[in-house]
C-alpha cells in the first residue's frame, strides 16, 4: 500500500516539476512556429501564387529550409511534451475542480494534434490536409446525419473563432499571463495578444461558415479548412489587401505564442 502511495506521490511531484514545465513551454513555441509559417504562405495566397495555406503545407515549406527538419523534430517534441504536461496536470491537479481538468484535456488534445501534424511530417508522411478535409466532408455530405454532424462542427468552430475574438478585443487573455514588470513588454504583449487572437478568430469563422455553406450546397471541395477560408477572403472585393493583413495577425498570434513561451503561469 505504502509503494503505491509513494508511486502516486512521486507522479504529483513530476508533474509539477519545475523542469518538465519548462520543457513544456516549447510546445508554445512550435504553434507559434506553425502560425508564422500559416502567415507567411497566406501572404502567398494573397499573391495567388498558388501555395496552400493549411497546417501540411505549412510544415511541408519549413521541412525545405536549412535545419527545417531538425526545426520540426524539435517542435514536434515541445507539442508532445505540453500534451503530456496537460494530461498531468488534469490527473494532479493544480487549480480548482473539475473545470480545471476539463481546461487541461482539451489543451492537451490541441497540442496532441499538433504534435501529430509536425510528427507526420518528420518522418516524412505529411498529407495535404485541406484535400483529407475535403474528402471527409464528401464523405459526411452523403447523408443526412453526416451533413447535419458537419453544420454542427461548422457552428462550433465559428463559436470558438468567436471567443478568440471576444479575447483579443477585451484582452482577457492576460489572464493566462504573468505580470509584466516591464511597461514596454506589457504594450508588446498586449499588440500581438489582441492583434494576434482577433486575427486567428476571424480565420476560425471563416472556416466555419465555409463548412455550413458547403454542407447546403453540397459541395466537399469548397469544405477545405483553412486553405480553402483563406482562398475564399482572397476571391472577395479587396480580398488580397484583406488577407496580408489576416496573414500579419497570424504572424502576430505566432509572435504572441512566443512570449506566451515565457510569460504563461502554467497553472
Amino acid at each position: 500500500m505504502g509503494t503505491t502511495e509513494d508511486a502516486v506521490e512521486g507522479a504529483r511531484e513530476a508533474a509539477h516539476s519545475h523542469w518538465f514545465e519548462r520543457l513544456a513551454r516549447l510546445g508554445y513555441v512550435a504553434n507559434g512556429v506553425l502560425h508564422l509559417t500559416l502567415g507567411l504562405l497566406a501572404v502567398n495566397v494573397a499573391r495567388a501564387t498558388g501555395a496552400e495555406a493549411e497546417q501540411s503545407g505549412a510544415i511541408a515549406t519549413l521541412a525545405k529550409q536549412p535545419g527545417g527538419v531538425v526545426l520540426i523534430w524539435i517542435c514536434t517534441l515541445g507539442a508532445l511534451l505540453l500534451g503530456v504536461w496537460c494530461v498531468a496536470q488534469a490527473i494532479f491537479p493544480g487549480g480548482d475542480g473539475n473545470r480545471y481538468r476539463i481546461k487541461q484535456a482539451g489543451i492537451a488534445v490541441v497540442f496532441f494534434a499538433v504534435a501529430t501534424t509536425f510528427g507526420r511530417h518528420a518522418l516524412g508522411g505529411g498529407k495535404d490536409s485541406s484535400r483529407q478535409s475535403s474528402s471527409a466532408s464528401g464523405v459526411l455530405m452523403s447523408s443526412p446525419v453526416g451533413s447535419v454532424a458537419l453544420v454542427v462542427a461548422g457552428l462550433v468552430v465559428i463559436g470558438v473563432g468567436g471567443y478568440f475574438v471576444y479575447r483579443g478585443f477585451s484582452r482577457s487573455f492576460r489572464k493566462i499571463l504573468r505580470p509584466q514588470e516591464n511597461p514596454a513588454m506589457r504594450r508588446i504583449v498586449n499588440v500581438f495578444g489582441t492583434v494576434g487572437y482577433t486575427a486567428k478568430g476571424l480565420v476560425l469563422v471563416a472556416v466555419g461558415l465555409l463548412f455550413i455553406v458547403a454542407t447546403f450546397q453540397h459541395d466537399p471541395q469548397d469544405a477545405t479548412g483553412l486553405d480553402g477560408a483563406l482562398k475564399s477572403i482572397r476571391d472577395q472585393p479587396f480580398g488580397p489587401p484583406a488577407l496580408f493583413v489576416v496573414a500579419v495577425g497570424l504572424m502576430a498570434y505566432g509572435v504572441f505564442l512566443f512570449l506566451r513561451s515565457r510569460y504563461d503561469q502554467m497553472e
